[in-house]
């Protein structure tokens, strides 16, 4: 939760046995954050985009239960991000905004279905995957913010000097170098910047 991240677990096991890995994964506390797929047959769309604020496990669930899952986080303005393997899982895994798939035990359709795959089926390489891309992302705004700051500083430069009339303060030579060395470098250095 501290990533920004709300994980939940959806599985075909009985309730109670969710409820117990789910316990011991630290994923929930009281059985009132585990529902199953009949639950979510008696809820309505409205009913269950409210439901999925407060559910940390979804068991004994079918794929048109994994499927109206994915819509209701996503009509609650989740990013949602769906594991699967199965052929089952596809439509689900296709539903979400970023649909990932099992490289060793996933099958050809649910692999066709996502956007991503995990070579070694570790559900923590999810985690190192976000985390690379949290850097990349950061390290780009970076890489701009430096960038626009230096470049306005220049179009000030020039602006206020053809303002009050006065003399080229740059040539465009001198841009050149200013560019070259003062803006090139330290924003391919920001790019390359490790995570904090």
């Amino acid at each position: 939760s501290m990533a920004g991240i709300r994980p939940v677990m959806i599985t075909g096991d009985h309730k109670n046995t969710a409820f117990a890995i789910g316990k011991e994964l630290d994923f929930c506390s009281s059985e009132k954050q585990v529902i199953s797929g009949e639950d979510i047959d008696g809820l309505s769309e409205k009913q269950l985009i409210k439901k999925v604020e407060e559910v940390a496990i979804f068991a004994r669930v079918s794929p048109n239960h994994k499927l109206r899952i994915v819509k209701a986080f996503k009509k609650n303005n989740y990013i949602v991000a769906m594991t699967g393997d199965g052929v089952n899982d596809a439509p689900a895994v296709k539903e979400a905004d970023i649909g990932i798939s099992m490289g060793i035990s996933g099958t050809d359709v649910t692999k066709e279905a996502s956007s991503m795959i995990l070579m070694d089926d570790d559900f923590t390489t999810i985690v190192a995957a976000v985390e690379e891309g949290r850097v990349i992302y950061s390290n780009i705004r970076k890489f701009i913010r430096y960038l626009l700051s230096c470049n306005l500083g220049e179009v000030l430069t020039m602006l206020l000097s053809s303002a009050f009339s006065m003399s080229t303060p740059l040539l465009p030579i001198q841009i050149l170098m200013i560019n070259l060395a003062t803006d090139g470098l330290p924003a391919v250095a920001l790019g390359v910047d490790p995570g904090d």
